[in-house]
């Protein structure tokens, strides 16, 4: 009855970010709700094992876009840099609190991963996704208790919003027009998810809650700061990005469901 639950309430979220029935975004749905079954039809080990994949497609992406930095990606293909930019961040993450290595050595490997992404994001042009991110990491790393990594996050993004303004790069909009409708099942959904992952994650520390609570977290974040805030750009404006990034979540909470993690 959970997994049902579960399934229907993606359908809403999903529904919300693309907020409109048309043959190709209906397809676009189903098709992100069918990888989640197989993402959670997966043996978790695979999905598990999929850290180190993860970070060496964006270090190649850091690569290719530095040696090409006036390379146009066109849709979908942006889509994928920011799907692997932020998983390579995740999975570092969650390994990060399960390992828990030296602390020099885990900040300087977090801090390449996450300048990496910041720079995936900016040459392709999908810069204001770098401060939900920012905001997630650090939310994250406080809930786990890595207070000092912090820091560097801060200071990274700090420095991050003054190329901003120095470029003149827009990060406030005019906001993007939603129904009533539309604004509760966004809000009530990503909320709901983000309240399940943390209960899950509060009574069994293990690497698939994390992961999920780190993308329901984000998915919240990223939400609440384009309503609240009215961001010019994140999963509302990109829905396509959302779908990318909120499957494989469902898929391993379905997973932690059904299994023992």
């Amino acid at each position: 009855m959970k997994k049902v639950c579960i399934y229907i309430l993606a359908a809403l979220l999903l529904y919300s970010l693309f907020r409109e029935f048309t043959l190709v975004k209906t397809l676009l749905i189903c098709a992100g709700l069918a990888a989640a079954y197989g993402i959670y039809r997966l043996p978790s080990k695979y999905v598990m094992a999929m850290k180190y994949p993860f970070i060496l497609l964006s270090f190649a992406a850091t690569t290719g876009l530095f040696f090409y930095p006036t390379v146009e990606l066109q849709y979908p293909l942006d889509a994928l840099v920011v799907f692997v930019s932020f998983y390579s961040v995740t999975f570092f993450l969650i390994a990060m609190d399960e390992k828990k290595k030296d602390f020099a050595k885990e900040t300087i490997a977090l801090s390449i991963l996450f300048l990496s992404l910041a720079f995936n994001l900016y040459i392709i042009g999908k810069t204001i996704f770098i401060l939900p991110m920012a905001f997630t990491v650090m939310l994250f790393l406080f809930i786990v208790g890595r207070n000092r990594a912090i820091l560097f996050i801060a200071g990274y993004t700090a420095i991050i919003i003054i190329f901003f303004l120095v470029k003149n790069v827009n990060i406030l909009g005019g906001g993007i027009r939603l129904n009533d409708m539309e604004r509760y099942f966004l809000l009530i959904t990503s909320f709901l998810f983000l309240a399940v992952n943390f209960i899950d994650f509060v009574k069994k520390n293990t690497m698939s809650k994390l992961l999920t609570f780190f993308g329901f977290l984000y998915v919240a974040v990223d939400i609440a700061m384009v309503l609240g805030f009215k961001l010019s750009m994140g999963l509302l404006y990109q829905p396509l990005i959302g779908l990318f990034i909120i499957t494989p979540l469902i898929g391993i909470m379905l997973k932690t469901e059904g299994e023992r993690a």
